[in-house]
């Protein structure tokens, strides 16, 4: 797997990787303490499909049903994420770099649990009642949406989630469903 990353001289990218891994893995490791994945924005990059199918970390398409080639490229994807695997730290860097969000959640909650509660966020109405795509998962979306959310709006927003992530070369930034 080759470096996707366009690391500035100073190496701010990987720093911020580095810290983030740090951050969402406090403790290390472990299927007992809180869980991290992603959602990786497949329209971002047209390869980034088939590196997570390829892959060794369980993975999930958010779109269902028979999809042909360019769909399943451009589709969001859930991935749950471990702190030493070289494709976490990839992911990660892409989300540094507006590719997806990162996700907390409880143990107990597994990875199709929140596929299901994420795909039912992909469409939302207009106030004449139209239907709309909606990208919550491209974090410059999130990060100007959930400031505006009522409590019971982020109630549904972040469902069984314990905390919702977007990076950049700056860093991580979290938000929590209170």
């Amino acid at each position: 797997m080759t470096d996707i990353l366009d690391t500035s001289a100073d190496g701010s990218v990987d720093a911020a990787v580095a810290a983030a891994i740090a951050t969402l893995w406090p403790a290390g490791d472990s299927l007992e303490g809180t869980q991290v994945h992603m959602l990786v924005d497949g329209a971002a990059d047209p390869q980034l499909a088939a590196r997570i199918r390829l892959g060794k970390l369980d993975h999930d398409c958010l779109f269902a049903g028979p999809l042909t080639a360019r769909l399943q490229a451009a589709a969001p994807w859930l991935v749950h994420l471990s702190a030493a695997s070289a494709q976490t730290r990839e992911l990660i860097g892409r989300a540094a770099c507006h590719q997806g969000i990162l996700v907390t959640a409880p143990a107990h909650v597994s990875t199709r649990q929140l596929r299901l509660h994420f795909k039912k966020l992909l469409w939302v109405r207009d106030e004449s009642g139209r239907e709309l795509y909606f990208r919550f998962y491209d974090p410059r979306v999130l990060a100007i949406y959930l400031p505006t959310c009522t409590p019971e709006e982020k109630r549904i927003v972040f469902g069984p989630a314990q905390a919702l992530h977007c990076m950049d070369a700056d860093g991580l930034r979290s938000f929590h469903p209170r």
